[in-house]
């Protein structure tokens, strides 16, 4: 053999062997990732990654405050100060809520809604019984009860605090009605 072939010979075993331990140090570092897709997207475009994923996030953030927190006068978060039975009640305002709920089509709206914010045109396909000129009707007055209210920006309807107790309070009372009547 030609000395030649063994140099070569030997350059592909120090090559084998490299590319041995390589792969040896790639496997232990997979090991200690927690499972999941990885793409290396290089420095070049993290930065714009982050800020797209921080833009999301924030988008998220605002979203859940909105369908939770957020109601037609803004944020809400009281403590009831006087027991439940010497509360001083609005009637009107009281009135004007369980109107909002005395119809079939909001409360199938408001159900829709609950599983997270949705278009007009979306929540149009979901309840196609209703004509878009209704539908449109019915979410004014849920926002103008304070039960739902649209985002400025995108324009989706999300249901508030006061719209998701609304709903399960009507829910509530409709199976307390149902179990009183069957016996």
């Amino acid at each position: 053999m030609s000395d030649e072939i063994k140099e070569e010979i030997k350059r592909l075993r120090e090559e084998i062997a490299n590319l041995k331990a390589q792969l040896r140090t790639e496997e232990n570092q997979l090991r200690r990732r927690p499972r999941g897709i990885y793409i290396d997207i290089g420095n070049n475009i993290r930065g714009c990654v982050e800020d797209t994923l921080e833009s999301v996030a924030e988008n998220i953030h605002g979203e859940l405050e909105k369908s939770i927190f957020i109601g037609p006068g803004g944020v809400r978060m009281f403590k009831l100060k006087e027991p439940f039975e010497e509360m001083k009640i609005d009637f009107a305002k009281a009135a004007e809520i369980m109107s909002a709920l005395g119809q079939e089509h909001r409360l199938r709206i408001l159900k829709e809604l609950a599983s997270g914010g949705k278009y007009i045109n979306e929540l149009q396909e979901t309840l196609s019984e209703i004509t878009a000129s209704t539908l449109s009707s019915h979410l004014k007055v849920l926002e103008e009860a304070g039960l739902v209210v649209q985002e400025k920006v995108r324009g989706r309807y999300l249901i508030t605090m006061p719209g998701r107790a609304a709903l399960k309070m009507a829910t509530r009372v409709t199976q307390f009605v149902e179990a009183r009547d069957e016996e």
